[in-house]
């Protein structure tokens, strides 16, 4: 194959992706939509933040694969390093004029960031416990941060698959 096929294929390959990736985003959106609710029962409550907690870090997570596997793809490489996942989000926001669009909008960026910071609390806050308000907030977040990279992995895809 030439070099100019080997890309297009790339490029369709990563299009395909992103289209599950997108089904499976949603898909724990919904998760986290059904969990933002709070109920009236303690016990009911405690283990509804934790569940919470643990979709935010699973959503997080797809994203950042789905980010990563783009990096890849359409840049050669992707951030590592100590600081790897702050660098993943900011390369994910900017556009590379004349190669390819940003990935996500700054407006899912600083979601994401804010959903990052979270996650990395829940991986390694082992003696603490959740934060009630802060967790149905960062839900809140995850929610909007779905559908601002929902709209713009879409428009990824299509530029793909146009190019």
């Amino acid at each position: 194959m030439s070099p100019t096929e080997v890309a297009e294929v790339v490029r369709a390959r990563l299009a395909a992706q992103l289209e599950d990736d997108l089904q499976a985003l949603e898909r724990l959106a919904v998760a986290i939509r059904r969990l933002v609710t709070r109920t009236d029962d303690s016990q009911q409550e405690w283990l509804r933040v934790r569940a919470l907690s643990f979709e935010l870090e699973r959503w997080y997570t797809a994203v950042e694969s789905t980010l990563d596997r783009a990096l890849r793809a359409l840049d050669g490489a992707s951030p590592e390093g100590r600081s790897w996942h702050e660098d993943l989000l900011r390369n994910a926001g900017l556009a590379v004029e004349g190669f390819r669009p940003a990935l996500v909008s700054r407006e899912a960026v600083e979601g994401l960031r804010e959903v990052m910071r979270f996650r990395h609390y829940a991986r390694h806050g082992y003696d603490r416990e959740p934060i009630v308000d802060r967790v149905d907030e960062l839900g809140r977040v995850a929610i909007a941060a779905h559908a601002a990279c929902a709209v713009s992995l879409g428009e990824l895809r299509n530029w793909l698959i146009r190019t």
